[in-house]
């Protein structure tokens, strides 16, 4: 599994092309995310990211998708 220094980063690499989806997926839903600290008018916190609200805005960015968002949020719950 890749080692977990920065979500954002993954994910930049994911819409880059050099990760396949079902590992992102994978990767991304087994995460061990922080508690946001998040600040008004940022689309994700620009001092943290290991956050779900990193997620959130790779989804508004469009580098990952509604679907993604979907299933990762699926694997998260199934963990419980």
């Amino acid at each position: 599994m890749f080692e977990q220094r920065s979500l954002r980063e993954y994910l930049r690499r994911y819409a880059a092309g050099e990760i396949p989806r079902e590992e992102m997926i994978a990767t991304v839903a087994a995460w061990e995310f922080e508690e946001s600290d998040w600040e008004e008018g940022h689309i994700e916190p620009s001092h943290q990211d290991n956050t779900l609200d990193v997620v959130a805005g790779a989804r508004l960015l469009g580098d990952i998708t509604d679907e993604d968002v979907e299933e990762i949020q699926r694997r998260v719950d199934a963990r419980g």
